[in-house]
């Protein structure tokens, strides 16, 4: 009896793995989009994906909820990201900038566009922008992610947009 007892514990042990598998490949893109959005380099970003899929394997059993599987990794992603830049750089406050975006439907060539003039956007504004334009995350969702209020993502999100807007007026960008 211990033999089978054993042999049903790995099985349920493979599967919670495969599972881990499955829905960091339905994530991949969005961890990419994330890391690169805050680090700016594809090798960099590459690392803190890596290093935060072990994290979370680590952490796996402790998600209480695996329906927010995205929204916790995208969270360890995130802290990641944060982390490796503390550990690189000397992290400074942004400035505030002052304007407002307009919002409208857009073509492909326009938001490869504006995509790059978010990479221009200071952290951690891109990173808020990242989250709610390009991954359709509420500002709950994004508070959560961030470990932040909502007051500081609302407010994190206008100095963004206003940022980009300023960006985007620059005739030196578009041209």
């Amino acid at each position: 009896m211990q033999i089978r007892i054993r042999f049903i514990r790995r099985i349920i042990v493979i599967d919670q793995k495969e599972l881990f598998c499955e829905n960091i490949r339905q994530c991949e893109k969005s961890m990419y989009a994330l890391a690169y959005g805050i680090l700016k380099n594809e090798n960099d970003a590459a690392d803190v994906i890596q290093e935060s899929i072990l994290k979370a394997y680590c952490n796996y059993e402790g998600l209480r909820n695996p329906k927010k599987f995205k929204q916790w990794i995208l969270q360890i992603v995130h802290n990641t990201a944060i982390d490796f830049i503390r550990k690189r750089f000397d992290f400074l406050d942004t400035e505030i900038e002052e304007q407002a975006i307009p919002t409208a439907k857009i073509d492909k060539e326009s938001k490869l566009v504006i995509w790059e003039a978010i990479q221009k956007v200071r952290l951690p504004y891109r990173t808020v922008l990242i989250l709610f334009y390009y991954e359709d995350y509420s500002v709950l969702q994004i508070s959560e992610i961030m470990s932040t209020s909502r007051t500081t993502v609302r407010q994190q999100l206008s100095r963004g947009r206003k940022m980009l807007a300023k960006l985007l007026n620059k005739e030196d960008f578009l041209g």
